[in-house]
């Protein structure tokens, strides 16, 4: 697992390689070094910068002449384009096969999440600073997202207990559609989870798990006003116990009215009213009285 520095940002970045990879960068060093125990520092041409890089140990750096030269971009792109020549592949038309050094990147890249390698690593690998960047790399087709998604079920599945998975019996099927009868009641539906008794003893208006059903909004008001009442009643007999469970209930019934009239659809029918063809033209037809 070498460390390589990258230029120019002045980080190191793990590298993993396979051991062909490394025997071959091995090779590199020791052809480099020539017999040196460091690598020599060379200069490079950037050609898009136009800068002269600081002395750095290149990896892929020779000898020209009495001096040692990092190996330029555009010798590495004509390579690439002989290697590609020498091996007789073409592109769809019989045109010639063109590759950049990033253009391998990309496809470990996508090779790499399809096999499996989660983005945030790869991400780490590839030295990027937010995974959407390693993702906008990836080529990934509609096959491989369902293929991905079968393969993390069952992974899942196996994780699981192996009787979560059994074929229900007629009677624990009709139980689980009988729950979902039960959750409904006069302002709504209770969410609770299947199989759980109502832990709230039914008091519904206090229950945060009861989702509210904007056409009950007149039974709830009714129940708003209910609770008035006997709020002043309790006042005034001088329940006092009394009055903190209904000022509780009051509370809880104006926060679902506000729920209610959130989620009630906003469009209304506004009358306009019938036309008055004596105000045709912005002016006034007058009445004739006989």
């Amino acid at each position: 697992m070498p460390m390589l520095q990258v230029a120019p940002l002045d980080q190191e970045r793990l590298l993993l390689v396979s051991p062909e990879l490394g025997e071959v960068l091995t090779a590199i060093i020791q052809r480099v070094r020539r017999g040196q125990p460091a690598m020599p520092t060379v200069s490079a041409y950037d050609t898009l910068e136009r800068l002269w890089s600081a002395p750095m140990p290149f990896l892929f750096q020779r000898p020209v002449g009495p001096e040692d030269r990092a190996i330029p971009r555009n010798y590495i792109y004509t390579c690439l384009d002989n290697a590609l020549a020498a091996s007789g592949l073409t592109a769809p038309g019989d045109e010639p096969l063109h590759y950049t050094p990033h253009d391998f990147r990309r496809i470990f890249v996508s090779d790499a999440l399809r096999s499996g390698l989660p983005p945030h690593i790869a991400a780490r690998i590839c030295g990027h600073q937010t995974v959407d960047t390693t993702l906008g790399y990836a080529a990934i087709y509609p096959e491989d997202v369902i293929t991905h998604h079968r393969v993390f079920i069952a992974r899942r599945r196996s994780l699981r207990p192996s009787e979560e998975y059994r074929e229900p019996t007629a009677q624990e099927w009709r139980d689980f559609l009988d729950h979902f009868e039960l959750r409904k009641v006069a302002l709504g539906v209770c969410a609770r989870d299947f199989g759980t008794p109502c832990v709230h003893e039914h008091a519904c208006i206090r229950c945060p798990v009861l989702r509210p059903d904007p056409a009950q909004m007149p039974r709830l008001e009714e129940i708003h006003a209910n609770l008035l009442d006997r709020l002043r009643e309790a006042k005034e007999q001088g329940w006092l116990g009394e009055v903190t469970a209904i000022e509780a209930s009051l509370a809880a019934a104006e926060h679902k009215l506000a729920a209610m009239r959130d989620l009630a659809p906003r469009h209304t029918t506004v009358h306009l009213g019938m036309p008055d063809f004596r105000t045709t033209a912005g002016r006034l037809t007058p009445v004739r009285k006989e």
